[in-house]
């Protein structure tokens, strides 16, 4: 059809329900993200334009040397919106997504521009696993970097080097470490985890990644660069997610059902 040609009533009509439908099913459910490395809420702007009732958590404080998987099980305990969600990250956002949606009422669960699992982390960045605290160094380097360079830098970019400059020293300490160590729980493999990721990505370079979606020509901030692509392809995806339902029993996930 050619899209100059102007729509028929009948066909206005079924558009605007198709749309209604969508709407309808993405607004269902919270829509949880928890972003990267370094960067907070602001990661995810163009999504809360999209999503009204996106929920963007911030961070608790991490125990001494304490796994990931343990602080998602506490995390959980602060953000469960108590009825089934959908669920996400950044990154760093996406790894901690998949284990705390093991303790809540998961729909799916969104990896932007991040892995499912320990082997999909490329080994350049394992072999900082003992010197974690360098993660520090961009921080330290990135006032320098707005300064001198800010002027070569897209918004997007200069506004995630002002997120890593607000960002916790302890937390990204922790977190760089966390990930580097981690074990998934047992409960990931049953989740429903769909991947979204930007072919010129860098820190986890698409060669490793089996993505659902590959995004031509973005990187690793692929929320901010390319929002729309990525704002379009989660609608898609949770209006056809499979709805769960708790047994009145217990919250226990293993005793959910999909319908």
């Amino acid at each position: 059809m050619d899209p100059s040609t102007p729509l028929n009533n009948d066909e206005v009509a079924t558009a605007e329900v198709a749309t209604a439908e969508v709407a309808t099913a993405v607004n269902s459910s919270p829509l949880i993200l928890l972003p990267g490395l370094g960067g907070d809420s602001r990661l995810f702007a163009a999504q809360r334009a999209e999503f009204p009732h996106l929920i963007v958590p911030s961070w608790i404080t991490p125990e001494k040397q304490e796994p990931l998987a343990t602080y998602a099980a506490r995390f959980a305990e602060k953000i469960d919106p108590g009825q089934p969600c959908f669920l996400g990250g950044l990154s760093f956002g996406g790894v901690m997504a998949l284990e705390v949606a093991t303790h809540l009422l998961s729909r799916e669960c969104y990896l932007i521009g991040s892995v499912r699992s320990p082997q999909q982390i490329p080994r350049r960045l394992k072999i900082f696993r003992a010197a974690s605290s360098l993660v520090m160094i961009p921080k330290w380097l990135s006032p320098w970097a707005l300064t001198y360079a800010g002027g070569w830098m897209t918004p997007q970019y200069r506004g995630a080097v002002r997120q890593l400059m607000d960002s916790d020293d302890a937390f990204l300490r922790w977190a760089a470490g966390a990930i580097l160590d981690w074990t998934p729980s047992p409960g990931v493999a049953k989740l429903r985890i769909i991947q979204i990721h930007g072919d010129q990505d860098r820190v986890f370079p698409v060669s490793s990644i089996a993505a659902d979606k590959v995004i031509r020509g973005a990187g690793h901030l692929v929320s901010l660069t390319h929002a729309a692509e990525v704002n379009q392809f989660l609608k898609e995806r949770m209006f056809m997610a499979p709805d769960i339902t708790p047994q009145p029993s217990t919250m226990d996930p293993k005793n959910w059902t999909r319908k």
